[in-house]
Order: structure tokens, then C-alpha cells, then sequence
């Protein structure tokens, strides 16, 4: 009877053990598309006359490959874009030295800001009640890449039809130049998995940008700049194989 127990307990601890364990990844790539809204927070490294005070929230669309080395082991190319801007008010003076209302002015530090970044997941898998199939993924973890700023440095003029002088002129957008730089981040993630093949997912990200310009107005006051940005999308993937 003993042996018989005995023979019952260790058939049931490697049923559990075999049950608990991760299997191997039915499919290793997956593509997708995210789409969302991000926003970021005022550059800094410029004066803080060409920095603005607020920002707002874009769009931020992106493509997606990945390819799962385990698991419990992700690694994703993620190509994206969106639009960067900022907004401030500039301080005007006639040529009397009369102190006029503040104006708004944009600030457009990309008209697109392109990445290309890799990254590398810990991907927590989650199946159905008889396996029979991957249901879920939650993942995190860090991302590094580059992003190219495009932009073609120009600076609009208005005029200011109060002033004494009814000819004078204030600048009232100012584009920075296109830049390159590199981008670090952190990410989290979750895929749900509809069928098989086809998921649909919601992911959150944190990136600080590196951006140096060929912006040279100013003295290239502006030639250099970091940011943080915030990307919030949901999104489609599809398992090839």
C-alpha cells in the first residue's frame, strides 16, 4: 500500500512539474503595428527662450518585428514616428522700448522624429486551461536605438498690427534644423492572443532622446537637445511561423 502511494505521489509531482513548465514557443516571429498618442517634455540644452513652456499630445504610430528566443525571451525591431512640438510666449518691444502683449509661438523641434530601436524583452507567457495554446504574454524590459529629426529650420514671420510702428515684425514659429541622435528606454507590454495567430496588445514606454541638429541660427544656440517621451499605443500582431 505504501509503495502504491508512493508510486501516486511521484506520478503526480511530475504531472505538475511538466504542467507548470514553460513549453516551447509555438511560433518564434510575430509582426504588428502600434498606434497611440505620446507626449514629451521641453527640450533641454537650448536657451530657455527657444525651449517653450508647455508641449501637447500627438500621434505615434509605429511597425513592429519580433523574434522569441524562448519563452520567456523577446526581441524586437520597432520602427516609429510622431511629431514633436512645444509652445512659449515671447516678450515683444517697439522700437520705443514699449513693452507689447506677449505673443505664442510654436516651436517645432521635428516635424517627424523617426526611431529605429531594438528591444530586448522578458516575456511571462500565459496559456489556456488545457494548453492548447499560448494565450498571453505580459513582457518588459529596455530598448536602445536611433531617431532622426526632420525639419527644415525655418522661421515664420507675423506682423504686430498694434504696435506704434504698423510695419514691425516679430518671428512666430521657429523650426529647428534636422538632427540625428540615439534613444534609451524602458517598456511594458501585454499580448492577447484572440486565436492562435492573431493578438492584439497595449503597450506603455519611457525614452530619453539624444538629438544633435544642424540648426545653426542663433549662434547654434539650438544645435543640441535632450527629451523624454512618452508613447502610449495599442495594436495588432500577427504570428508567421
Amino acid at each position: 500500500m505504501k509503495s502504491l502511494l508512493l508510486t501516486a505521489a511521484t506520478m503526480l509531482a511530475l504531472a505538475g512539474g511538466t504542467f507548470a513548465q514553460n513549453l516551447p514557443p509555438e511560433f518564434r516571429w510575430e509582426v504588428g503595428a502600434n498606434g497611440g498618442y505620446s507626449v514629451i517634455t521641453r527640450p533641454v540644452g537650448p536657451p530657455a527662450v527657444y525651449s517653450g513652456t508647455s508641449t501637447n499630445i500627438v500621434k505615434d504610430i509605429s511597425i513592429r518585428a519580433s523574434y522569441y528566443f524562448s519563452p520567456n525571451w523577446m526581441i524586437s525591431l520597432d520602427l516609429g514616428n510622431r511629431r514633436w512640438e512645444t509652445f512659449g510666449e515671447w516678450k515683444l518691444m517697439d522700437k520705443f522700448g514699449k513693452a507689447l502683449t506677449p505673443v505664442k509661438v510654436p516651436f517645432l523641434l521635428a516635424d517627424h522624429a523617426l526611431n529605429q530601436t531594438v528591444q530586448m524583452n522578458y516575456v511571462i507567457p500565459f496559456y489556456t486551461q488545457f494548453r492548447n495554446f499560448n494565450r498571453a504574454n505580459l513582457y518588459f524590459g529596455a530598448q536602445v536605438g536611433m531617431i532622426q529629426t526632420v525639419n527644415d529650420g525655418s522661421r515664420q514671420y507675423s506682423k504686430y498690427m498694434s504696435a506704434t510702428d504698423s510695419g514691425y515684425t516679430y518671428v512666430s514659429g521657429y523650426n529647428y534644423g534636422p538632427g540625428m541622435g540615439y534613444s534609451l528606454g524602458l517598456q511594458t507590454g501585454f499580448i492577447y492572443y484572440i486565436v492562435p495567430r492573431l493578438g492584439v496588445t497595449a503597450e506603455l514606454c519611457l525614452r530619453y532622446v539624444n538629438v544633435k541638429t544642424t540648426d545653426m541660427n542663433y549662434a547654434a544656440a539650438n544645435s543640441k537637445y535632450h527629451i523624454m517621451h512618452f508613447p502610449q499605443t495599442v495594436g495588432i500582431r500577427y504570428r508567421l511561423y
